[in-house]
């Protein structure tokens, strides 16, 4: 049944640009220019589904995997998967995906991998593809990490499991074939707001930093609601009350929404320094386009070294759209790039 849902999808999907901009009365249009059409056709069929936020979280979690096996690409073939449990003081376990594309070669770098989902949906199954072509194309080892989700598990568990996580990787880096001294963190819209904390934890702590960060299509401020909140949130797939629910979910006391690891934008200009080189990578018709850019920027303005990637003509989650988009799939590659290129510049 995946297999005719996918087929059917790659067939309308493949329709030639005009035929989709006839279907649905023209390209829309914005300052960057205008919407994909392959994401037009996204945003347009996303429309008729049911709406994340008016279901109870556990059919949200069916339905959003269930449209990510249709989205994403088939799963590619990586040398050596293992999964693990991390013991945590309260005697339960994180649990995390281990991925090395190529165990020959020995002493890779580790990326550690937070998936995204308002941290209220996702895990290490919906970000499997993903994962794999990450650990293959930017030739790391991906430790991705089954985080703890909210409402169950409102903050702090999903820091605390990231920050968790990232003290057992450093520890254990030699037995995953991996070096203490070359692990950086990634993640996409919620997984990389903890993917950025994750730094802030361990300056605050006093904690080896990471030495990269690579972050796509971040959440950076929850509290508050930026213009694109208004100008990107209803047609676009991710909406600003899907958006809402997730923040509510998490952070149900509004106080901590203000709490610098959780809004990393609201962080003091001072403490960024020495902060981890940064990728980011924002889309033009997604809410949360505009902290992105502006986290790009406090970031550089605080003499952190970024490359900030804009693409103006794509949308939210367009990482696990690249079965079906194929400017979602030059925009992987250039975040594949992107860390393949740090790390090889370092062993120079």
């Amino acid at each position: 049944m995946l297999g005719i849902r996918r087929s059917i999808a790659q067939l309308i999907f493949s329709l030639p640009e005009n035929w989709i901009y006839t279907l649905f009365g023209g390209a829309t249009f914005q300052e960057g220019g205008p919407l994909d059409p392959q994401c037009q056709l996204a945003a347009n069929l996303a429309r008729i589904l049911p709406k994340l936020h008016t279901l109870p979280p556990t059919k949200a979690r069916r339905l959003f995997a269930d449209n990510i096996q249709i989205f994403d690409e088939p799963p590619i073939s990586v040398s050596h998967i293992e999964d693990k449990l991390i013991p945590t003081p309260s005697a339960s376990f994180v649990p995390v995906r281990l991925y090395n594309a190529h165990p020959q070669r020995g002493n890779l770098p580790i990326v550690l991998y937070f998936h995204g989902g308002g941290l209220t949906i996702g895990s290490i199954e919906t970000h499997d593809a993903l994962c794999r072509r990450l650990a293959y194309y930017a030739k790391v080892i991906v430790v991705s990490v089954d985080y703890r989700l909210a409402p169950e598990h409102p903050y702090p568990s999903a820091i605390d499991d990231a920050f968790l996580a990232y003290q057992y990787v450093r520890n254990s880096a030699y037995l995953f074939g991996g070096s203490p001294s070359e692990i950086a963190v990634a993640g996409d819209s919620a997984g990389a707001l903890l993917a950025t904390s994750v730094c802030y934890r361990a300056k605050m702590e006093k904690v080896p930093l990471p030495v990269f960060q690579a972050l796509v299509y971040p959440m950076t401020d929850v509290s508050k609601e930026s213009e694109s909140y208004e100008t990107q949130g209803e047609k676009f797939v991710l909406t600003s009350e899907t958006m809402r629910w997730f923040i509510q979910n998490y952070l149900p006391n509004v106080g901590d929404r203000s709490l610098p690891i959780n809004s990393p934008l609201l962080i003091d200009s001072k403490f960024l320094k020495g902060m981890p080189p940064a990728y980011i990578a924002t889309a033009g018709f997604d809410p949360l386009r505009d902290e992105g850019d502006a986290y790009a920027k406090k970031l550089a303005d605080a003499g952190v070294k970024v490359t900030h990637q804009k693409y103006p003509n794509l949308i939210h989650g367009y990482l696990q759209m690249t079965g079906l988009i194929l400017k979602a799939k030059e925009a992987e590659t250039a975040f594949h790039q992107a860390i393949a290129s740090f790390f090889s510049a370092r062993k120079f």
